[in-house]
């Protein structure tokens, strides 16, 4: 399908504000991205901040609206986490598969032809042309270079602190070792429902993390049953030069996962207007909340051995999941032994996108797991 593209000019900045998918209560309904005017050299995506009010006349007692979206900007900010209402967990038939492929989102994707990422002819990073109906390749975006490239990655002992870039990851592992990367979709629109698309810069932004994991292998990619996680990968994909996409959508990852209870968990998230994010991240650093959570550790830990290893891994050696915020702050929060600054409930510090954690396996079925980012920083505040 063929789209004309208008120039999107983009500033270089040193924040970058992430925003997640809203829809309610096991997804939050504040989406940590800002939007793509204001996404240059920060993280992976962006959103309304949470608790900002817009002039717009939402009603915020409507669980279905986000107070902090302007109708009339399609795009959303990253500071703001993606709403759990809607999502449900993957256990609520105890007899059911929780891993089992789910139902894709019967929804075009919406992937631009004529679009190339190559290096800037000035500053770092690549920029994105993609041709208009003229024929001329206006100018569209920034994709920054990690700005820690300096940084040593020792993947015997990795940083557990900070959020290491996917290539380096990817570059260091070893041929007998397999890969699983688990993401936040990219940027997205305004809309929080599952069909909302991704914006332009959200394609980009994938298409450059695929550029950071390309190789000859094809991978293997699984997403959730929202049409933004499916366009992330596929977007990845092409990033990737892979001419095909072998993928599955699984309901594990809507969003529910570590989330026991909705409604004590609404509960929470109603205290205030950035309730989901505080209760998330407070509880996955300091406990309690137990009619509404499940045991992170223990959750996470079977995610990680049931799923990722145990079914995704077996797939392809190179394979990229791609989840929602709700779902990556406590699972990165886990993985990195709860060294990552994802305070939220402290400094307002939340996933943003295109980060996660990365899974390495080993020939003797080691894993290894650790804070990764696709783009320049893994958080927003």
């Amino acid at each position: 399908m063929k789209k004309q593209f208008l120039i999107l000019p983009v500033l270089c900045s040193s924040l970058f504000w992430a925003c997640g998918d809203s829809s309610s209560a096991t997804e939050p309904s504040n989406d940590p991205n800002p939007p793509a005017s204001e996404i240059l050299s920060s993280d992976s995506g962006m959103s309304p901040e949470p608790g900002a009010q817009s002039s717009a006349s939402a009603d915020p007692s409507d669980p279905t609206v986000d107070p902090t979206v302007d109708p009339s900007n399609p795009t959303l900010d990253p500071s703001q986490p993606e709403s759990s209402s809607g999502v449900e967990g993957p256990t609520e038939n105890p007899n059911a598969d929780p891993y089992a492929v789910g139902t894709d989102i019967d929804e075009p994707s919406y992937v631009p032809e004529g679009c190339e990422v190559k290096p800037l002819d000035n500053g770092m990073g690549n920029g994105v042309y993609c041709l208009d109906s003229l024929g001329t390749p206006p100018f569209k975006g920034t994709i920054f270079a990690d700005p820690d490239a300096d940084v040593a990655y020792d993947p015997a002992n990795p940083d557990l602190t900070t959020f290491t870039s996917v290539e380096k990851v990817f570059k260091a592992l070893q041929p007998d070792e397999k890969v699983v990367f688990v993401l936040r979709h990219a940027e997205r629109n305004s809309s929080s429902g599952k069909t909302s698309h991704l914006t332009e810069f959200g394609i980009f932004s994938a298409q450059s993390v695929g550029q950071k994991i390309a190789s000859d292998d094809p991978a293997y990619y699984a997403h959730s049953e929202y049409v933004r996680t499916r366009e992330t990968l596929e977007n990845i994909a092409k990033g990737r030069g892979e001419t095909g996409f072998n993928h599955d959508a699984y309901g594990v990852l809507n969003g529910g996962w570590f989330i026991k209870n909705d409604s004590a968990f609404n509960a929470y998230a109603a205290l205030s207007t950035d309730g989901n994010y505080v209760a998330t991240t407070d509880w996955a650093f300091n406990g309690g909340y137990e009619d509404a959570f499940y045991d992170l550790d223990s959750r996470a830990k079977q995610f990680i051995d049931e799923f990722l290893v145990g079914v995704i891994s077996k797939k392809a050696r190179v394979s990229v999941v791609n989840t929602h915020d709700m779902f990556l702050a406590p699972l990165t929060i886990y993985a990195s032994g709860r060294q990552i600054d994802l305070r939220y409930y402290e400094n307002r510090s939340w996933i943003t996108y295109l980060a996660g954690i990365a899974v390495v396996i080993g020939a003797d079925g080691s894993v290894k797991v650790l804070p990764v980012k696709g783009l320049d920083s893994g958080k927003t505040t």
